[in-house]
Order: C-alpha cells, then structure tokens, then sequence
C-alpha cells in the first residue's frame, strides 16, 4: 500500500507531542458534506496494535488500521505553511 506525506505535513505533526511508544494514526472519517463525498483523513496521536501498518516518513511513525486502507490507498497529503492548510489527494474517493 503507498500513500505520500510531504515534509511540510511531517515537519508540522513533530510539534505534536507525542508520549512512548505512539504514532500519528491515520483514519477515515466521515464529515458530513465534504468535497470528497462526506470522508476525509482523521489523524490522531495513538498506539499502534497488531496488524496495524506502520509507515515511516522522515523519521515520524504513521499507522492506519486494516479497515481505513481503502481510504488512504494512493492518498497524497500537504501542508502549505502560508495558507494554514491541508492539502489531501483521496483518489480512492474520485
């Protein structure tokens, strides 16, 4: 499964604070009326669990459980500091 995770999006989730042992979790959510039909990507500091995949962007631990890959499958996520906001390619969605 691949998705992508600019540096921008890393460089921001580092000023999370996270405790031992925990990642960022990456989950489907539904959000009502959405550009992408009512879903988007939740993210959320957690602990990752057995069968949960785990990916490495730039030295940040990503994990998402196996019922959101249809979600992120291909997803491409920014960040553009100027703006403030979030930029997130679902084509899983399209």
């Amino acid at each position: 499964m691949t998705f992508s995770i600019t540096d921008s999006v890393v460089k921001l989730y580092r000023e999370i604070d996270l405790n031992e042992g925990e990642a960022i979790r990456l989950f489907a959510r539904y959000a009502g009326s959405t550009s992408h039909g009512g879903y988007s990507v939740g993210v959320i500091p957690a602990m990752p669990g057995d069968g949960d995949q785990i990916h490495e962007v730039s030295g940040l631990t990503f994990f998402f459980r196996p019922d959101d890959e249809w979600i992120l499958e291909e997803m491409k996520l920014d960040y553009d500091e100027t703006e403030d906001i979030f930029y997130c390619d679902l084509p899983a969605l399209a």
